[in-house]
């Protein structure tokens, strides 16, 4: 599956500071390469970012089994669905958001349930990725979950 970037760039994107990730790969910790080498990785972090299962050099690191690989795929596509949702879902809000016409950018009470709309639907988006990543996780050793954690906290 390739990676494809969901990030926004439409106005209300830039009014947000909205970083949507990518949804097809897992990746929800920002747009692919959005990040320079010192700036900070923000948020709760429970993955390295698109299906870092599936990485070579990650599954060498981590000594990850073809079993616990299999069973991670498996978790990933189970979830794909809802994301999918839940992600179009949040593309529709930031439309909506979007295309706020000048009279009702001026009415500050359309313009913040507007907003409200947005941030409540990327919530549900980041929960359910943060529900299936807990789930991969879970298919780790302790041993292995040091490792990633590791592997997060490094500076890139």
């Amino acid at each position: 599956m390739g990676q494809r970037s969901m990030g926004m760039s439409s106005a209300s994107g830039r009014m947000m500071g909205s970083h949507a990730g990518n949804v097809r790969t897992g990746r929800l910790d920002g747009e692919p390469g959005s990040r320079s080498a010192n700036q900070p990785r923000m948020g709760l972090q429970l993955g390295l970012g698109g299906r870092w299962w599936d990485d070579h050099h990650t599954m060498r690191k981590l000594k990850i089994s073809p079993d616990q690989q299999r069973r991670m795929d498996t978790i990933f596509e189970a979830n794909k669905p809802a994301l999918l949702d839940l992600y179009t879902k949040y593309q529709q809000q930031e439309a909506g958001l979007a295309s706020l016409s000048h009279t009702d950018l001026q009415d500050e009470s359309k313009v913040f349930a507007a907003i409200d709309r947005v941030s409540q639907a990327r919530g549900n988006l980041e929960k359910e990725n943060a529900h299936m990543l807990l789930q991969i996780r879970q298919q780790l050793t302790p041993q292995q979950l040091q490792t990633l954690d590791r592997e997060i906290a490094k500076p890139k």
